[in-house]
């Protein structure tokens, strides 16, 4: 399969699987970009519902979209499949349950010519689904980072975070950093390493990005083995930056903390919460470091308190902070 473009300076690659409800507004979305040297990647991950038909649909009458089918293998691997067929010398990931502005591509592109750099950072929404979208606001700063002021940022979650949107990366970035596949929380496990080649990141606080909130989600799911994944990311994580980068060292063992907290969240509410939640509990490793730093947000230290306290004062916590942030998102 070729793509219907000889050349175009930005790929977007999107996962698709099980988002028929939200699929339509995100393509929409992408299809209506005031930059228009682009192609969008559909990669349908064997999705069971009439996702691929939706692809399939919109690729018929757009001629900068391209769909790729296969069995279902996973986001991750779905990235690593659309990368094989993107001809941009520039990349973006979109999920395909999100939605971005229309200027979306026109400012990270701005901001890599602007700055010369090799990757390009916009700001989010945080969305619940059945909530109208913000109105789109064309202000917001810029500047120019380090790998090292990258990182310190994207691990107190100080504007972005370690996610694979919204971002545009030299195509190189991507190749040299595949996606782990077989397993979640693979932006954590790629994110530091893409950022640590980087000589020069441009950051704007702008928001771009629409990301929505539902049920059903790999976020929102029960607690497993596999969400220990993002865990040994944030340990693999914390390991670089002690070698190359250690003026992060701090940031990175509050994203480990954060982790915790952010699995604890899931387990509590899930099956077996007790003994999830004391597993967890054991690696936390970092507590006195990370409740001490005045960079980590007062909500993750309150929760660490909390659940160094015991599983009791943990839930009542862990709860009135749920309460608290569907209250302010809704």
């Amino acid at each position: 399969m070729e793509s219907k473009k000889d050349s175009v300076n930005i790929s977007i690659i999107v996962p698709v699987y099980k988002v028929e409800k939200y699929l339509r507004r995100c393509l929409d979305s992408l299809m209506a970009q005031t930059y228009r040297d682009y192609e969008v990647i559909l990669v349908d991950d064997g999705s069971p519902d009439e996702c691929g038909a939706i692809c399939d649909a919109y690729a018929a009458e757009h001629d900068n979209i391209l769909v790729i089918h296969q069995e279902n293998r996973g986001q991750a691997a779905a990235r690593n499949h659309g990368m094989q067929y993107a001809s941009g010398a520039y990349i973006s990931f979109v999920d395909s349950d999100d939605v971005v502005v229309p200027g979306y591509l026109e400012y990270l592109w701005g901001m890599m010519q602007k700055y010369d750099a090799d990757l390009s950072i916009g700001n989010s929404w945080y969305v619940f689904e059945d909530k109208e979208l913000p109105a789109p606001k064309s202000n917001g700063k810029d500047e120019l980072l380090d790998a090292e002021e990258t990182l310190i940022r994207m691990n107190y979650s100080n504007g972005f975070g370690a996610t694979a949107w919204p971002k545009l990366y030299k195509r190189q970035l991507i190749l040299d950093h595949p996606f782990p596949e077989g397993q979640i929380y693979e932006d954590l496990a790629i994110l530091y390493r893409i950022v640590g080649d980087c000589s020069r990141v441009a950051v704007g606080s702008r928001r771009i990005y629409y990301w929505i909130q539902r049920p059903g989600s790999t976020m929102r799911s029960d607690f497993s083995e596999k969400h220990l994944a993002g865990i040994r990311a944030a340990a693999d994580q914390l390991a670089y930056i002690e070698q190359y980068y250690p003026g992060a060292v701090p940031a990175a063992k509050v994203r480990y903390m954060g982790k915790i907290i952010e699995l604890m969240d899931i387990a509590l509410v899930s099956k077996n919460s007790r003994e999830s939640f004391r597993m967890l509990r054991d690696k936390m490793l970092y507590y006195r470091e990370v409740v001490s730093d005045p960079n980590a947000k007062n909500s993750q230290r309150i929760r660490l308190r909390a659940a160094r306290a015991g599983y009791l004062p943990a839930k009542i916590v862990f709860a009135a902070h749920r309460k608290m942030k569907m209250m302010k998102y809704n």
